[in-house]
């Protein structure tokens, strides 16, 4: 890419290894014969006059070796890593265990992040950040470059301490700012993102460290990485455990609270109740398949959709309807008390998640497909040329609400409004609900997108830029392209989305196995389809799969007896389908109720 849009205007080192973040730069400060050297993150986007500003701030400061400048997130706040302190065991301390958050204003304990210090005012600090590194080429060459025994992190606070130990002063420059996307490439509370780190720390503790010091220092980062991997499994359980366990407690309280009225007014209205193994043994289960089925439909992912929470509910009764009538073994309490605990499931899932989108999108109900709403900030010539970015070669699944602008005029887009300036942007995001501002980096400044940004700074919107005669999207997620978006996006790529697929050829061929002879005369070919269903029970085949029996480009699953073309053929049966562009989208928008949907639509049909 690289090459085909710079040619000979750059010089570009291709490694066909990793070496890590300290070599890759070095290779490049090494080569270098400007005055100053920028380390400057991937993922980040400058503004136009932020090297300028940079170049006469260093000028003007012959004693400044280094420089860093105010960062924002992809959602407009501002990034405390901007302006640190050097670590020294106790300012590691307090950030370790929490003082610097409970006090961000004291200078003793929120010096790490010297959260004490105005962002929007020129300091002298410590520690630069290795997101954005100014520094002067000729005090490198005499101090040394990145060193090189740190592999991804603590090389930033290594260079900056020799920079002051060289008997120069590092700064932060708050005249400019930069957008960083940080914590795309590495999760900060991976576990392994922990270990990394403060394994970093360690190396710097003991090159710059001696002493009771440095064994005070390593003792602690050592406390640390424990305290913060018992964190990290903690709260990975709770993100993914929590949300299933209370609504499956919900789920088993509501079919109690049935079963006592049903006890006590239907069933055993002369006396008597049911057997303790009704609520200790098969109530639990029930709850335990609600869920299992909730989750199977993706109804714990945002963002939310309706589907989901309608279907999965009716199909765990289903299932355990089914299996209290096949199997003798199975005792048959009472489906009307599992049908009333579908319906109350059903109701609790729409109106929590509902509440769920209410504090964080500000709207109660689901948009179809939970399409994002979206403004479009862009003069009328970029707007044209984004508008067919989303709509054509990129497929952005977004619903355009309307365009602002700072002159006014009528978009040529019948479906698209001008909704009014750069200056009433804060109030329109908030009138229209919006989710996501995409700028046109082509008619809008980048200076004024992130002054928009730090201004308006919501949690519930995202900010997204189209680069200059650009044919992507960059935002904090990901860079949607169409060169390389099918090769990155595909459901049918996730080890999960696999997992969810087998179970759900057991379940449906189980169902439809079990009830072949009530429906056997329906099916175009019943002995056929009988044993196709065995394949897929057996897992030689899946339920659903490719219209085309070797697809190009596609993940590898095995054959199908039905397709999407089950699914849209009686919508459209006069249309010519493009048939490898559904298997395209069957593999990247796959889902447990789409595969759902096919089968319901095309079951009569399997041969």
């Amino acid at each position: 890419m690289l090459k085909e849009r710079f040619g000979d205007e750059i010089i570009l080192i291709e490694n066909r290894d990793n070496p890590g973040f300290s070599k890759a730069n070095n290779q490049g400060i090494a080569i270098a014969k400007g005055k100053y050297i920028l380390l400057l993150n991937p993922d980040t986007i400058v503004e136009e006059t932020t090297f300028e500003k940079c170049i006469e701030f260093m000028d003007s400061h012959p004693d400044a070796g280094g420089l860093g400048v105010k960062m924002i997130d992809g959602q407009g706040k501002f990034l405390p890593e901007s302006k640190r302190a050097l670590p020294t065991p106790w300012v590691s301390f307090y950030k370790i265990f929490g003082l610097a958050s409970l006090f961000p204003k004291s200078k003793r304990f929120g010096k790490y992040h010297l959260t004490y210090l105005d962002k929007d005012q020129n300091h002298e600090i410590e520690i630069l950040s290795g997101a954005f590194m100014w520094m002067r080429k000729d005090l490198l060459d005499k101090i040394g470059y990145l060193d090189e025994t740190f592999f991804m992190y603590g090389e930033d606070i290594d260079l900056s301490y020799r920079i002051l130990k060289a008997d120069y002063k590092n700064y932060y420059l708050a005249d400019t700012q930069i957008i960083h996307y940080k914590g795309e490439s590495t999760k900060k509370g991976s576990l392994n993102y922990v270990k990394v780190f403060y394994q970093a720390m360690i190396i710097f503790a003991k090159k710059h460290f001696g002493g009771t010091r440095k064994n005070f220092f390593i003792a602690a980062i050592h406390l640390a990485v424990y305290l913060r991997a018992i964190l990290a499994i903690f709260n990975r359980l709770v993100k993914k455990l929590g949300h299933p366990l209370l609504e499956g407690l919900f789920v088993y309280l509501t079919t109690y609270g049935i079963m006592l009225y049903w006890e006590h007014y239907v069933k055993y209205i002369e006396g008597g109740k049911y057997p303790l193994e009704f609520k200790t043994i098969y109530m639990p289960i029930y709850a335990l398949v609600f869920v299992l089925f909730l989750a199977l439909s993706g109804a714990y992912k945002k963002p939310y959709r309706l589907k989901p929470l309608i279907l999965a509910p009716f199909w765990a009764f289903i299932t355990i309807a089914t299996g209290t009538y096949m199997f003798a073994w199975v005792k048959n309490f009472s489906r009307a008390i599992v049908g009333l605990s579908a319906i109350f499931t059903m109701i609790q899932t729409i109106v929590v998640r509902g509440i769920i989108n209410k504090r964080d999108r500000g709207s109660f109900f689901f948009t179809e497909e939970s399409r994002k709403r979206v403004i479009i900030a862009a003069e009328e010539k970029g707007l044209k040329r984004i508008i067919a970015l989303i709509k054509g070669e990129l497929e952005y699944p977004v619903e355009i609400v309307g365009v602002v602008s700072n002159t006014f005029f009528q978009p040529q887009n019948e479906n698209t409004e001008y909704l009014g300036n750069f200056k009433q942007l804060k109030e329109i995001v908030t009138f229209y609900d919006v989710e996501e501002v995409i700028f046109c980096n082509q008619s809008v400044p980048t200076e004024q997108i992130l002054d928009l940004m730090t201004e308006i700074q919501s949690m519930r919107v995202e900010y997204k830029i189209v680069p200059p005669e650009a044919d992507y999207i960059v935002g904090p997620q990901a860079i949607y392209t169409s060169r390389f978006k099918e090769k990155l996006n595909y459901n049918l790529q996730k080890p999960e989305e696999l997992i969810k697929k087998r179970f759900f050829d057991i379940v449906s061929s189980s169902l439809l196995l079990l009830t072949f002879p009530l429906l056997f005369w329906l099916y175009k070919k019943p002995f056929t389809a009988f044993g196709k269903l065995l394949k897929v029970f057996t897992l030689r085949y899946h339920m659903v799969g490719y219209i085309n029996p070797e697809p190009r480009e596609l993940p590898i699953i095995k054959p199908g007896l039905l397709n999407m073309l089950d699914r849209v053929n009686d919508q459209v049966p006069s249309l010519k389908v493009n048939k490898e562009g559904l298997d395209k989208y069957y593999a990247r928008t796959y889902s447990w109720d789409l595969d759902l949907e096919i089968l319901l639509k095309g079951w009569r049909k399997i041969v």
